[in-house]
């Protein structure tokens, strides 16, 4: 229970393979996982849900659910239960309604194309999980070794 996720999703298994690669030092206080569709994600975020935990990070090279007319970004958006959670988006070539929906109804955190440069996906990700814990308001002092630490200072200089 109270446990933290990041799930990478993506209908290529090179590519959800070597988004765990990139983001793998995160592993050593969260659970990464892999899927390879839309489906498969979302059933992954109910059980995650129902076991109490935090679904913090979603990384997706998806764009659309099968047999659906939301996209799978923003029908987690509008998911109340992952309301703070983070999403990143990994498109090679998108249309350019879909980054737009990406941007203003999915309210995706980050864009990157498939040539990501894997250093930046990770400070990025690590600035993402930060500022989730915060919304969260868990206890930021329990992951602060594997955090953003120019997030942390940001937030904590604003409390003060």
């Amino acid at each position: 229970m109270d446990k933290l996720h990041l799930v990478c999703v993506d209908d290529d298994a090179e590519v959800t393979f070597n988004l765990l690669q990139a983001l793998s030092p995160l592993a050593q206080f969260m659970t990464l996982s892999q899927c390879n569709s839309a489906d498969e994600a979302l059933k992954k975020m109910d059980e995650i849900d129902r076991q109490g935990d935090f679904l913090v990070l979603i990384v997706s090279g998806i764009t659309h659910c099968q047999g659906s007319q939301v996209s799978f970004l923003e029908g987690i958006a509008e998911d109340i239960r992952f309301v703070h959670t983070k999403r990143i988006l990994i498109a090679g070539d998108t249309a350019k309604e879909v980054f737009i929906n990406a941007i203003n109804i999915a309210h995706v955190n980050r864009f990157y194309e498939l040539d990501w440069d894997a250093d930046t996906l990770l400070q990025q990700a690590r600035v993402l999980v930060t500022k989730y814990i915060f919304a969260k308001g868990l206890d930021y002092e329990k992951y602060q070794a594997h955090l953003d630490y120019e997030t942390i200072l940001k937030r904590v200089r604003r409390s003060i």
